[in-house]
């Protein structure tokens, strides 16, 4: 795809920088995660259990397991997300995070404490994955007023 004979290559990056001293900063690369289908595929939705009413069966979406699950989904749903985000950071190895086993995937933030992170830091990183793969208002605005700014520049030349 190209606009204005440019081509657009890539998904959107946010790098996250989490200051250490003079020169050993520690830099995250967050790209956005353009296709869920690996986790929706490792981790299906859960359905919830039928109960009976009048004789027709019906979702029973009270269902406390159910909703444990649910939940349970929406945590590794994040954390999957933070994971694959984060894949285009050079070099980073997770010791007891494996993208292929679901179980291990909440374990990053642990592992990143146990590393020496605080938990701004840890959140930092989260909120630029979290940016990165979202649309903010502010970011939308931001994006207008370059584009208006670009414009006037163009009007006064």
């Amino acid at each position: 795809m190209k606009i204005k004979g440019v081509k657009i290559e890539g998904p959107n990056r946010e790098i996250v920088v989490i200051p250490r001293g003079m020169t050993d900063d520690i830099v995250f690369v967050a790209d956005a995660v353009l296709d869920m289908v690996p986790f929706d595929t490792m981790c299906p939705l859960p359905l919830p259990p039928k109960r009976k009413i009048k004789g027709v069966d019906v979702p029973n979406l009270k269902d406390d397991a159910y909703l444990q699950h649910v939940e349970d989904h929406a945590v590794k749903r994040m954390a999957w997300m933070v994971l694959t985000s984060l894949e285009g950071t050079e070099g980073l190895v997770w010791d007891t995070v494996d993208l292929g086993d679901p179980s291990t995937w909440i374990h990053f933030r642990s592992e990143m404490k146990d590393s020496g992170f605080s938990d701004m830091e840890i959140n930092r990183v989260v909120a630029g994955v979290m940016s990165v793969n979202a649309l903010s208002e502010g970011k939308i605005e931001a994006a207008r007023e370059r584009f208006l700014l670009s414009q006037q520049a163009q009007l006064n030349e």
